[in-house]
């Protein structure tokens, strides 16, 4: 059910009150011209590196509207479930939302292109694609289609972790019989080298790493998985994070909600996106950082996949990755909208950025 808020920034802005109206589901909060925005996400409140977001979206928008627009951020199952978030908001239930395109993969899994894709984009790639290369007008109308939903892209974590396990990985075999907590179409990949993956939310991991309903997981980074207590029960923490090279949020908005916004509201909810998104680029590597040396400190081993498993892993995810092309028509001009720049992005990256991380080993091995 749509709930037709048709006329209400209009009537606000002529009278300076709010529109009466009858008791609709969940309608927004209004009063002497102000407005609260419900607003769910994928994560519970304090939630590292993501939570932040949400409230930073919030503030910014206060600030930006000098008061008349608030939002009540409510973390996941306050209102709706992690995995319930854009149905709540599509439908009129609740005004936005944040959470990972990823929970969304179960409605249509080519959203996976909007969120992470394994070897995919980093963040600064990511957001080059989504401003600059088409990225944002192919959700804007799948979103708007599929889900009546305008999303913006928001937070990225930047590189992440590949994994904890509690056996040596030295060969594919390893992967056999594994059950690992792995999202989206990593999982599949997973699957497809041995592992058994299932994709359980993020709160709901420890515990079942505690009482053994899986063997393995991947979450994130140094700052989110250690947070979340994982090395009291994984010895091994393996990098690269292949199947997560970013994973990139997304704040969303009822269509018909932002429809109804004037072009200087539609605005500051696109730069309060954006100021969100900014700082939490920035956020992660500060915390990471700082997270990773007390996690070897403490006596977790960091360890590295071997190149023949990198190398299955890539083999693997390209064909899954091109799969997705065949959904229907929409994920075909996505995926050869985000293949076209990934392409050009690694060249690139290859030829400027690897032998620059190369010469600062050097130099950080030199003392320098």
């Amino acid at each position: 059910m749509k709930i037709n808020r048709r006329g209400f920034f209009k009537e606000t802005a002529k009278t300076g009150v709010a529109v009466a109206g009858g008791a609709m589901l969940a309608a927004p909060a209004y009063a002497q011209g102000k407005r609260e925005l419900s607003m769910v996400m994928a994560w519970p409140h304090n939630f590292p590196g993501l939570a932040s977001i949400a409230y930073n979206f919030g503030k910014y928008v206060e600030e930006l509207t000098d008061g008349q627009i608030t939002v009540k951020v409510n973390a996941a199952g306050e209102l709706v479930g992690a995995f319930e978030v854009f149905d709540a908001v599509g439908q009129g239930t609740a005004d936005c939302y944040h959470a990972s395109p990823m929970f969304l993969a179960g409605k249509w899994q080519a959203v996976t292109f909007f969120g992470l894709v394994p070897f995919g984009l980093n963040p600064a790639e990511h957001c080059a694609w989504m401003y600059f290369g088409g990225g944002q007008e192919l959700q804007n109308r799948v979103y708007r289609d599929k889900f009546n939903l305008q999303a913006f892209t928001c937070g990225h974590t930047g590189a992440q972790m590949a994994g904890w396990f509690n056996k040596e990985i030295n060969s594919l075999d390893d992967f056999q019989g594994i059950k690992m907590r792995s999202s989206g179409i990593a999982g599949e990949v997973m699957r497809r080298v041995g592992a058994s993956a299932v994709m359980i939310p993020p709160q709901e991991i420890f515990t079942s790493l505690q009482s053994g309903a899986i063997d393995a997981t991947e979450l994130c980074c140094a700052w989110l998985d250690s947070a979340n207590g994982f090395q009291q029960h994984a010895k091994y923490y393996y990098t690269p994070g292949w199947q997560e090279v970013n994973s990139a949020g997304e704040i969303g908005i009822n269509a018909d909600l932002f429809d109804e916004l004037t072009p200087h509201q539609k605005k500051i909810m696109q730069h309060a996106v954006q100021s969100a998104n900014s700082i939490n680029i920035g956020e992660w590597p500060f915390y990471n950082a700082k997270a990773m040396q007390k996690l070897r400190a403490d006596g977790v081993e960091v360890r590295n996949y071997p190149d023949d498993v990198i190398k299955a892993l890539a083999e693997q995810s390209e064909i899954v990755v091109a799969e997705l092309a065949d959904i229907d028509d929409d994920a075909a001009e996505i995926y050869a909208s985000w293949k076209a720049y990934r392409d050009e992005a690694v060249e690139y990256s290859v030829l400027v950025d690897l032998p620059l991380y190369h010469a600062r080993k050097i130099a950080f091995d030199a003392g320098h």
